[in-house]
């Protein structure tokens, strides 16, 4: 791939690291290349960035604040390296910043709710409306907000499909809302922000796809135990108010 085999690459073997690792997630980890660019690389070597490289390209396109792709090849995916904390390490060191940060992420949502989804863009069988249009993240969280100098970027969009944007925010909403961290206060305040953000983007909207939600997160095999038990207890009291 040309875009790694640059000056970041001379000198190294094929199995050393690209460059310095800058994150590891559950099924990728994120290099910088040292040269203004990062190399986000998927374990599985069968892993295909191309569709998620022409999902952030298209959102772009339609003024959405995603990383701009230089490169997509199996996987691996090239992108100019984006300055700045996530917006999930802000709320821990700035627990007061949080209604900001809600209503910033409130709007990050609406304004890709708004994004009519391309013929391409297929919605995945579990969505509970397949008709939906618009173009969903289903993953966007603090953690996958950065907040850059020139605004928050948007990135992992590994799960980008098509269909309704209530399904969309009401994941974003159980994610939060099922976040179990150890010390108390940020417990306290995970269930805030939760609820914060699910008051400013629209209560109904997020629970009339609130147990489709909880669905797709059980679906991950990822969850931890504890975050399976409180996803399971928030879809039984979904439906117990239908």
């Amino acid at each position: 791939m040309a875009a790694i085999g640059g000056p970041a690459d001379r000198g190294r073997s094929v199995t050393d690291p690209p460059g310095r690792l800058l994150a590891s997630g559950r099924a990728a980890e994120v290099y910088d290349l040292g040269d203004g660019t990062v190399l986000r690389r998927y374990r599985s070597p069968s892993a295909d960035t191309a569709q998620e490289a022409r999902v952030m390209r298209y959102v772009a396109e339609h003024g959405y604040p995603a990383p701009k792709v230089l490169a997509a090849d199996g996987p691996d995916l090239v992108m100019p390296y984006v300055e700045g904390p996530t917006m999930f390490d802000v709320l821990r060191r700035r627990p007061a910043t949080l209604f900001t940060h809600a209503r910033r992420l409130s709007k990050l949502q609406q304004q890709l709710a708004a994004i009519a989804a391309p013929d391409w863009l297929m919605a995945p069988g579990w969505t509970p409306d397949p008709a939906g249009d618009a173009v969903l993240h289903l993953d966007l969280h603090p953690m996958n907000v950065v907040l850059s100098p020139d605004g928050p970027v948007v990135i992992d969009w590994t799960n980008a499909a098509a269909g309704p944007p209530g399904f969309d925010a009401s994941i974003t909403y159980v994610v939060m809302a099922s976040y179990t961290p150890d010390d108390q206060r940020e417990r306290i305040a995970a269930k805030v922000f939760a609820e914060t953000f699910r008051r400013l983007r629209g209560r109904r909207e997020i629970d009339a796809f609130l147990a489709a939600a909880c669905d797709h997160r059980l679906a991950d095999p990822n969850l931890t135990p504890e975050e399976r038990e409180g996803v399971a207890a928030m879809r039984t009291k979904s439906r117990s108010r239908r």
